[in-house]
């Protein structure tokens, strides 16, 4: 299972531009990209596989407002 980035801001209590920045800052959990050629259109383009996020939690003490 994987968690677009719209549902990890929800899960964690934060605004989806917050998880673009530490996308971008390379501060959040790892993550994979789905080439635009590959996704039908309006699907998402990054997708944070859930045992990455698990551990990501795990490892710096966040708790999940909305657990999966």
């Amino acid at each position: 299972m994987d968690l677009t980035t719209d549902q990890l801001a929800a899960r964690w209590g934060v605004s989806p531009a917050t998880i673009r920045g530490h996308r971008r800052r390379r501060t959040g959990p790892p993550y994979r990209t789905i080439p635009r050629l590959g996704r039908p259109y309006g699907s998402p383009g990054v997708l944070y596989p859930l045992h990455h996020v698990l551990a990501f939690e795990e490892a710096m003490g966040i708790t999940p407002i909305q657990p999966a």
